[in-house]
């Protein structure tokens, strides 16, 4: 995890201040003392405050990638303070023998490791991010070598004080976008731009998701779980799309929490061998034709090149079949959210 000279000097440091000090990697296995065996359970990097108390312990997460976190039996006499005196000489130690840390470094460590609380805003007082500002993210999954993505992007974003480009790993590249002057709503439209741009450059595609606006930075590991979700999402109920926000997909969020065994239920209410000959090929393309054009029953058969009566003819079909009358809107809505749990494949 560190060279030797590091380690024996946080060593020498350590036993020379006279506490039970322990220093854990985010498994829980003793980085210091080595002699020590085993692993200890430690608090999860979604814990909000630390220090945390656990088995007696008292952790205190430094904020190192991969994360550490320094340990002090609850029975030390000023725990606490003693604790967090502790945690401030291990994370000198550690960045006077590995370098400052970077703008993008501590956007790594905020997005993937949850960093947050005192250290946090001590970075980012340091490093001049601040703390309390309006920022999206957004993540980029490539569909080859992410390098080249992450290379374009971090061109295209040079000089720019408010955005930072971060490489995650596993093919994926997260963009913290600042809000100001720019509105959510605007996302999308940038996003496809930027893809765009992108691919000329590289010849390479991707896909993006979009996470909500955060006013804090501490908060933008769930900006990243909201984008991720997103491309997941958006995904499985918009395979020809490549750019999803996390905050237009409220009714395919809804449905894929609905459990499989009730999604599959409804969806073959409709959508089953009974009613096969119905929902043809050139019955689907009518119907999505019809809602295209928001319940118009002249715009579709004209879009479709058919009459009025053949379009009719048809929706009467699918209301014998099913009991949904589609050029009502309360049908039309039925028939759409049961026909989206189709494109779930759990049980197909």
């Amino acid at each position: 995890m560190m060279e030797k000279h590091l380690y024996e000097t946080m060593e020498k440091t350590l036993r020379s201040v006279g506490l039970p000090i322990g220093v854990l990697d985010a498994e829980g296995a003793s980085v210091y003392p080595k002699e020590k065996v085993g692993a200890i359970p430690v608090p999860g990097a979604n814990a909000q405050e630390f220090p945390q108390r656990q088995g007696g312990l008292l952790f205190q997460r430094i904020a190192t990638n991969p994360a550490l976190y320094v340990t002090l039996p609850e029975s030390t006499p000023a725990a606490e303070q003693s604790l967090r005196l502790a945690s401030a000489l291990v994370l000198s130690l550690l960045k006077s023998g590995q370098g400052e840390m970077t703008k993008e470094e501590l956007y790594r460590r905020v997005l993937l490791d949850g960093l947050g609380g005192t250290e946090l805003e001590t970075l980012a007082l340091e490093l001049g991010v601040e703390f309390q500002a309006e920022r999206c993210v957004i993540l980029f999954q490539s569909e080859g070598n992410a390098q080249e993505i992450l290379r374009a992007l971090t061109e295209l974003f040079e000089g720019s004080a408010g955005d930072c480009v971060v490489d995650l790993g596993k093919n994926a590249v997260a963009l913290v976008r600042s809000m100001d002057h720019v509105s959510y709503q605007e996302l999308p439209e940038f996003v496809l731009a930027v893809a765009d741009t992108t691919r000329e450059e590289t010849g390479l595609g991707f896909s993006a998701g979009i996470g909500e606006p955060k006013d804090t930075l501490d908060t933008l590991a769930q900006g990243l779980q909201e984008a991720r979700s997103a491309l997941e999402i958006g995904r499985i109920y918009h395979p020809s799309e490549h750019v999803f926000a996390y905050r237009v997909l409220l009714l395919e969020r809804f449905l894929q929490e609905i459990p499989a065994s009730v999604a599959k239920k409804y969806y073959e209410l409709l959508f089953n061998r009974r009613n096969l000959r119905v929902f043809n090929e050139e019955m689907i393309k009518t119907i999505d034709t019809f809602f295209e054009c928001h319940l118009n029953v002249s715009e579709s058969a004209r879009r479709l090149y058919i009459h009025r009566n053949t379009l009719v003819y048809r929706l009467d079909k699918v209301q014998r079949a099913t009991g949904l009358d589609l050029r009502t809107f309360e049908d039309a809505i039925t028939f759409r959210m049961l026909r989206m749990l189709g494109k779930r494949n759990e049980w197909k």
